[in-house]
């Protein structure tokens, strides 16, 4: 991964997308994950959810049976590898149904758009 700086304008911009993706999910608002996903997304959950595109991305996120309750992004590290790109590691809670929690990495690849920073690839690890 190239490390370049990347503005404090846009650091903090790219950090507005990853955190307005947990609200549109803990509010189901799954029509509204253009806002923070690319057309292309390419997204894998490995044992979730995994799926290119927006639009299936959003039937993958619509056919989820139990959804988390509450997700939480943390520690969030974002590097430059290009003027319009960054690659993104942070840490993520999500709260079960039940009071369970659950963490993970994700790794996010973030494009500058002309609608602004979204979000093109974004991979899971669970921890635990």
């Amino acid at each position: 991964m190239i490390n370049q700086p990347v503005n404090p304008a846009d650091a903090r911009a790219i950090e507005e997308v990853l955190n307005r993706v947990a609200y549109l999910l803990d509010t189901r608002e799954y029509g509204r994950l253009g806002e923070v996903f690319a057309p292309e997304i390419s997204f894998d959950n490995p044992g979730r959810l995994t799926a290119s595109g927006l639009d299936a991305v959003i039937a993958a996120f619509k056919a989820i049976a139990t959804p988390a309750v509450s997700h939480h992004i943390t520690n969030v590290v974002v590097n430059g590898v290009g003027d319009d790109t960054a690659e993104c590691d942070s840490k993520a809670l999500a709260l079960r149904a039940g009071g369970e929690v659950t963490a993970a990495i994700y790794r996010d690849t973030v494009t500058r758009t002309d609608a602004g920073w979204r979000i093109s690839a974004r991979r899971i690890s669970p921890l635990g």
